[in-house]
């Protein structure tokens, strides 16, 4: 994979179903980050009781490339197996590796046997089902007979692979025990698992029924798989469950009070800006009126959304004997660490008779900084409403998203819990500044501005969107999502969450390189969808093309990794030319004006010398007689052949014509330098045109054919009269 991508925690895997009967389908989805787009992935179908004859197509495990998005959906389709005599646990599982080695996430699902559908056991004498098709450590789970022999005593025991009594909080059913068949032909045996800290991989717990306390006169049984989310570490090893004082009940239907009370929070750890919600399961008839508190090393009222459940409250038990309290964290801006909430039920408001208990971690995602320092939860006004179980239409909603902050590119998630009953239809709203419908992805499974969704089993439903890549926004957006009544301005629930901006950056690995070095750049362009160019040029102070060995410009084609590399060397060119800075450029255009980011500057160390330039001028001899000849010589260093020289004879004997140069009889020219840098130039003098006894012949070179700036000294010769 990738590097520079984000924990391996960060995946979730999500099942559509919590059973799939023979012959049917079921859907899983998996989400990461767009960190991950195009990484392969591999999943795994396994358990029990689970072979190629049972899946679709008879494969086990294969191979998955993850969306630009960072998810994969695959639909698996079950076989109709007529063989199978009992439902199995079917556990989805998706790897790093090919070799199934670094899991990345997991979820099991139950195979309901054709054989024994439990549907079509409700008629039948002794049927046994229970509530959940699979079960969570830390969740509790009813085991329901039906159509039992009124008044009749029953005996059950628990098995299964890896089973014992640590498996089990024994304040309610343990190992083996006793139960009583109704007046409505129905008796409950509750389980709660608990979450024992140890690593044991998928469990499947067997409950069985029987005639007899010898366990010799079976009546049916129901097998429940249970999936591990402990992980034991050298610091916390497994723990042992403590054993009540006194025989547990003789396990019956429903009462008036309730003999027994569970309660299982809806998540195995809870971020901050994310709810949950902690449901009571009992056998109480309906109507009781239970009180409920939390608490924690840490814990105080401002880790809560006071407009929800706060540290204390009411919760009445409906007619299926379940309640449910909602609490929703706040990012407090207060750096804790972990804690631990801890929410226990009593009977009464003074807080004595506790009836259950239940812990959950929070994970602190706050950073206390001088510039944000912790905040306090508003009191809400009024008294909190008694919390229930769940009801038509729903009393209360929470918005969660997955995760604390998400990046342009991304698909984002948004859970809405609630203790509405399946088929509520709600209306929702995205905004946040400078947001319109073109920051959105409507186009892949994300939505738009606004939208409908429904609420279904356990009061969940989900919001999607995806943010479309950009390259030019370079602050963070607070992205919030509004939750309404269908078709009305009642606002139900709310929730914000950082939109982290993605702008093209090119990050230089020096600020400074000597010439004849080289160096790079890292170039990040996550707005840029896979496929499309990048175009780059460099420019800036006293920059040419000669600067570099390697090219000023170029393109560059997007890979799935939405990054690439970018080096030059700089020339070492011999000239002396003092500061040069020059920068990297980013373009989505040939054409190079649709500028997407840049570098910082970078400097040239100009280390070269330029070779100092000489001109030599040498008379053939220091006089001349009138009516004779001679020559100036020129030699030249550092100074390419073939260059032409602009050379002029001035002083007494030039400006009286008594000396010039022979080709052309005038006192000034040019000249071409021969391969060795030099030349010789022949002058002639006049006889008998001295109006003195001698006279000065000077002779320089100069910068152009204006002949005003010297580049040369001055050679001379005298020419004497006869």
């Amino acid at each position: 994979m990738a590097n520079q991508k984000q924990p391996l925690n960060d995946f979730q895997l999500t099942l559509n179903k919590d059973a799939v009967k023979q012959g049917r389908s079921f859907k899983s989805m998996l989400e990461s980050s767009s960190a991950y787009a195009g990484d392969d992935v591999y999943w795994r179908l396994s358990g029990e009781d689970i072979s190629q004859a049972d899946v679709g197509g008879g494969k086990l495990q294969g191979q998955a490339t993850l969306k630009k998005d960072g998810s994969y959906r695959h639909i698996f389709e079950i076989a109709p197996n007529n063989d199978k005599t009992k439902n199995a646990s079917l556990q989805v599982s998706y790897f790093l590796d090919s070799k199934f080695k670094t899991e990345l996430a997991s979820e099991s699902i139950e195979v309901i046997a054709k054989y024994i559908d439990p549907s079509s056991e409700s008629g039948k004498p002794w049927a046994f089902n229970s509530a959940r098709m699979h079960v969570k450590e830390n969740v509790a789970v009813q085991c329901v007979i039906q159509n039992g022999e009124i008044g009749k005593n029953f005996f059950y025991k628990l098995s299964g692979q890896g089973i014992d009594k640590n498996d089990f909080d024994l304040s309610y059913a343990r190992m083996s025990g006793k139960g009583k068949i109704a007046p409505s032909g129905s008796a409950q045996i509750p389980l709660m698992v608990r979450a024992d800290n140890k690593t044991e991989g998928p469990e499947e717990v067997t409950v069985t029924i029987y005639k007899d306390k010898s366990y010799k006169k079976k009546l049916n049984s129901v097998s429940i798989p249970i999936h591990d989310t402990s992980i034991e570490t050298p610091e916390q090893g497994p723990t042992k469950s403590k054993q009540p004082s006194g025989n547990q009940p003789v396990w019956s239907d429903k009462d008036d009070k309730g003999t027994w009370f569970t309660l299982s929070p809806s998540r195995t750890e809870i971020k901050e800006n994310t709810s949950t919600r902690t449901r009571i399961d009992s056998n109480n008839k309906g109507g009781t009126v239970l009180y409920y508190k939390v608490g924690g090393k840490g814990i105080d009222k401002n880790d809560f959304d006071l407009a929800y459940a706060r540290t204390s409250g009411e919760v009445v038990i409906n007619s299926n004997g379940a309640a449910f309290i909602p609490h929703l964290l706040r990012n407090d801006n207060k750096t804790e660490g972990v804690e631990e909430l801890e929410i226990s039920l009593y009977r009464d408001k003074k807080f004595k008779k506790q009836v259950a208990s239940t812990k959950v971690p929070i994970l602190d995602t706050s950073t206390e900084t001088p510039g944000t320092s912790p905040t306090k939860s508003p009191n809400s006004s009024g008294k909190q409403q008694q919390w229930g179980g769940g009801v038509l239409r729903g009393s209360w909603f929470t918005l969660s998203p997955s995760r604390s902050e998400y990046q342009r590119g991304e698909q984002v998630s948004t859970r809405i819990d609630s203790d509405s009953l399946p088929g509520e239809i709600l209306d929702w709203k995205l905004s946040g500044p400078g947001i319109s419908s073109n920051d959105l992805d409507q186009s892949s499974d994300g939505g738009g501005l606004t939208g409908k969704t429904e609420i279904a089993k356990n009061g969940f439903s989900l919001i999607q969107h995806v943010f479309k890549s950009d390259n030019t926004t370079n602050s963070n957006t607070e992205i919030t999502i509004d939750l309404f009544r269908k078709n009305s301005n009642v606002k139900l629930a709310s929730t914000t969450f950082p939109l982290i901006a993605t702008p093209a950056e090119a990050l230089p690995n020096k600020t400074s390189i000597e010439e004849g070095k080289s160096m790079k750049f890292k170039v990040f362009t996550r707005g840029v969808p896979e496929g499309e160019n990048v175009y780059w040029d460099v420019t800036g102070l006293n920059i040419t093309d000669g600067d570099f060995v390697t090219p000023r410009s170029g393109v560059t084609t997007q890979d799935f990794t939405q990054k690439f590399q970018v080096t030059f060397e700089a020339a070492k060119d011999l000239l002396t030319e003092g500061t040069e800075l020059f920068k990297l450029n980013l373009y989505t255009d040939p054409g190079r004006t649709n500028l997407i980011g840049s570098s910082e500057n970078i400097s040239i160390l100009d280390t070269s010398t330029t070779p100092q330039q000489t001109y030599n001028l040498l008379s053939s001899a220091e006089t001349v007689q009138e009516g004779k000849g001679f020559k100036m010589k020129v030699k030249t260093k550092n100074i390419d052949p073939g260059q032409i020289v602009y050379w002029k004879g001035f002083g007494p004997a030039a400006d009286a014509r008594v000396a010039y140069f022979e080709d052309t009889g005038l006192t000034y020219g040019t000249a071409s330098l021969d391969l060795e840098g030099k030349v010789i130039l022949q002058f002639k003098t006049n006889k008998n045109s001295m109006t003195s006894s001698s006279a000065l012949f000077n002779f320089a070179l100069f910068e152009t054919s204006n002949y005003i700036t010297p580049i040369s000294e001055t050679a001379s010769i005298a020419v004497l009269a006869n």
